[in-house]
């Protein structure tokens, strides 16, 4: 059996989701033809709460039969399936004695959507050390890793903490936190080159953090009504399941990543946690809901409140800072439909009403943070040179664009 190529992996990053059931040993082609029997599959999907892998039917019905058809995945083994309590989902796809592809579920649970905020500010999160301990425990002589979503980053992060690891090709990972990228600078800089991300040219939660692959592909995929749904691993294949054309990273993608991190990282400790929380919870809250993007504040408020409750804040002034600096950061992610708008059309008209959209949403949210910054507008003032360098760079690159009249 030869390697597994990174649309192979993309089949098993899909498949991983499913919340199938396994004995030890036991054969990927079987797994697949148990799933599909009776009303097996009915019964899983029945029971599945998780909503980034919540595809439809036939969608996991097809990414199955196109395993199936893959001569080169039929001798596959599984082994060491990991079904925690805490959200951690793991197996190894072995191909050989010696070798075993190990794949990482993205998010599905509440405790790792908060694990995901917490990756923006802290070193270590609870769900990467699972990770980590999960490979310390392998015995196999080659390690390659993947994960798509939450399980690219904790595949990342154990190919940076754990030198058995071979190869890893995250599948829209998230990128880790300022803390981390200083504390691991050393082994970063030696793992890097193992890193390789396979990307949606308009994936949003890929561009938040900072990311530490050293080679990044970005693809080309089929127009998505939820912008949020470029997040999605499946569309990053066609239907004979081999990868879409690959094309060049958002020209967005890059200036919504230096806003968000480098308005995260100047952030007092208390609103970054807050912050980073509130954007990944707002995030899976767009992806699962069905509504429109129009909803997205209201989501945002009711997010707020639940990450607000049972915390501890001095003053209402802070409770009040705090909700509209997340607004800021949302700015970005709430005309991220707008932002793909204008680099497909090259429409000028959408690149003028995109920029009012943004100055509008800012001004507004700025005259809240002045009336509740007591600190001589310290914070606010922050906020502004952040958001200034975030607009002068969209300005700058008007000409890559190609717009048209």
């Amino acid at each position: 059996m030869k390697s597994l190529d990174y649309d192979e992996l993309i089949l098993l990053n899909n498949f991983i989701y499913l919340e199938w059931d396994t004995d030890k040993n036991n054969n990927l082609f079987s797994i697949i033809d148990d799933v599909l029997s009776d009303n097996n599959l009915d019964i899983i999907i029945e029971k599945m709460s998780n909503c980034i892998g919540a595809l439809t039917r036939d969608e996991w019905v097809n990414i199955m039969y196109l395993i199936l058809k893959d001569e080169n995945m039929k001798d596959i083994i599984v082994e060491n399936l990991e079904n925690d309590v805490s959200g951690m989902r793991a197996a190894c796809f072995v191909v050989d004695n010696e070798t075993a592809y190990v794949v990482f579920r993205g998010t599905t649970t509440i405790k790792e959507w908060e694990d995901n905020g917490q990756g923006a500010y802290e070193y270590d999160t609870k769900q990467q050390i699972y990770a980590l301990d999960y490979i310390n425990k392998l015995n196999y002589k080659n390690i390659i890793v993947s994960g798509h979503s939450k399980g690219g980053n904790k595949a990342q992060y154990v190919t940076v903490r754990c030198p058995k690891i071979h190869k890893c090709i995250s599948i829209n990972g998230q990128g880790f936190s300022k803390e981390f990228i200083e504390k691991y600078k050393s082994e970063i800089e030696n793992n890097k080159e193992k890193i390789i991300g396979i990307n949606s040219k308009y994936d949003y939660v890929n561009c938040l953090f900072y990311t530490i692959a050293g080679e990044n592909h970005y693809l080309k995929t089929d127009f998505q009504i939820n912008p949020l749904y470029y997040h999605r691993a499946n569309i990053l294949i066609d239907e004979n399941g081999k990868l879409k054309e690959e094309t060049k990273r958002s020209i967005f993608s890059k200036i919504i990543n230096d806003f968000t991190t480098s308005l995260i990282s100047d952030l007092p400790l208390e609103l970054k946690s807050l912050t980073t929380d509130g954007i990944i919870s707002a995030i899976e809250s767009l992806i699962c809901n069905k509504d429109s993007s129009d909803k997205a504040l209201n989501i945002l408020g009711s997010i707020f409140i639940l990450l607000v409750y049972g915390r501890y804040f001095k003053t209402k002034e802070t409770v009040a800072l705090s909700y509209s600096v997340l607004q800021m950061v949302m700015i970005p992610l709430l005309l991220w439909g707008n932002f793909i708008n204008v680099e497909e059309t090259h429409s000028n008209k959408a690149y003028v009403e995109l920029i009012d959209d943004i100055l509008e949403k800012y001004n507004t949210i700025m005259n809240k943070i002045k009336l509740n910054d007591q600190k001589k507008n310290k914070m606010s003032s922050k906020l502004s040179n952040t958001f200034n360098l975030f607009i002068n760079k969209i300005k700058t690159n008007k000409d890559n664009l190609g717009l048209l009249d």
